[in-house]
């Protein structure tokens, strides 16, 4: 019988040599774990340096030389990703080590360029211009994008993963828990925060599969009304509302989203209808945008927390709330909103206007 040190199961040699065969043939270096109870959970660098270092022992005594070449091959790349001079190809999602220090980076494998920063195809445009710089040309001058509209800027702010810094171009839109499938990484799509299954803050008391948001992380903003998130912003933000573009012809909203269909995931376009004053985007993506806005200029929510959402963010990040002696609403609310943000602060993986 085989046994992993991240347990107590027992699996036979010869289940043991088939499961890790076709783990390292057909799936990702995070998928080898114990087939019967899938411990460790390896989303934690420090369990995963650990556990690999002894598989690899047990490994190499069971597996085809060809199949352990492979595994070592994974281990490789997975040890690349962490390299800060690692980059994901925008273009055909080929991954190396760039060394230099030039916006515009060449593909070794596909021959294309893009940019080492924003990871944008590289344009002539772009030379000479930092990248923000260049998104403000493109938004202004070209025709493709101010067609696209909110839509666009959904889709070029979407998603890049934490741990491997691969980027997705869409807006995933419903669930905000998000699996990389280049490492497999579990996080939040707004604040970039892990998921857990086996959770190690401290005196956490949550259970199951769930993350730690901060209060300005969408997971929370997206339930508010776009009037409540609209007063957030300040007037020079509410600018660029009042220039948003007018909808498609449609009617429908463009924002391209990561969809489920049929076991397959999908990119395509939201379809929900537009809302009047939306700028072109159904509500859901109205909202995003609206806290991407709120995100990029680091506004806090909390001055327009009510009673009870005061009290609950104040327990949620362990702040004491205790009532003082006699203490009224009058002066107890505002003691606490202060103490929140005093001791509380916004999500420091949250992405911010550069």
């Amino acid at each position: 019988m085989q046994s992993l040190t991240s347990c107590q199961c027992s699996v036979c040699c010869g289940c043991f040599q088939q499961h890790f065969t076709i783990a390292v043939r057909d799936k990702h270096i995070r998928d080898m774990v114990c087939p019967v109870c899938w411990e460790p959970d390896i989303n934690d660098p420090e369990h995963l340096n650990s556990y690999f270092s002894t598989l690899d022992i047990q490994l190499r005594e069971c597996l085809e030389p060809e199949v352990y070449d492979l595994f070592h091959k994974k281990l490789t790349e997975q040890a690349l990703i962490k390299d800060p001079k690692f980059l994901w190809c925008s273009h055909c999602s080929y991954g190396f080590i760039y060394d230099g220090d030039q916006l515009k980076v060449t593909c070794f494998q596909c021959r294309n360029s893009f940019c080492a920063q924003c990871k944008k195809p590289w344009e002539s445009q772009h030379g000479g211009l930092s990248c923000e710089q260049y998104q403000s040309w493109k938004r202004e001058n070209d025709p493709e994008y101010q067609r696209q509209g909110l839509a666009g800027y959904l889709r070029d702010n979407g998603i890049t993963c934490p741990n491997c810094r691969f980027q997705y171009a869409l807006s995933k839109g419903g669930c905000m828990h998000f699996c990389c499938s280049q490492c497999r990484y579990q996080f939040c799509s707004g604040c970039n925060n892990p998921f857990h299954t086996t959770c190690a803050v401290i005196q956490c008391s949550v259970t199951g599969l769930h993350a730690h948001h901060p209060r300005d992380c969408l997971f929370y903003l997206r339930d508010w009304e776009p009037v409540r998130l609209q007063a957030l912003l300040q007037v020079d933000v509410l600018l660029i509302l009042s220039r948003a573009p007018p909808p498609l012809p449609s009617g429908m909203c463009g924002v391209i989203e990561q969809k489920d269909e049929g076991g397959q995931q999908t990119d395509s376009a939201c379809g929900a209808q537009t809302q009047p004053g939306h700028a072109g985007l159904c509500e859901k993506h109205y909202r995003e945008y609206l806290v991407s806005l709120i995100n990029g200029h680091s506004i806090d929510p909390a001055p327009l927390f009510n009673a009870n959402e005061l009290v609950l963010a104040c327990r949620r990040y362990q702040v004491d709330d205790a009532r003082g002696e006699m203490e009224d609403d009058v002066t107890y609310y505002p003691r606490m909103l202060e103490k929140l943000i005093d001791e509380v602060p916004l999500g420091d993986k949250v992405p911010r206007k550069k």
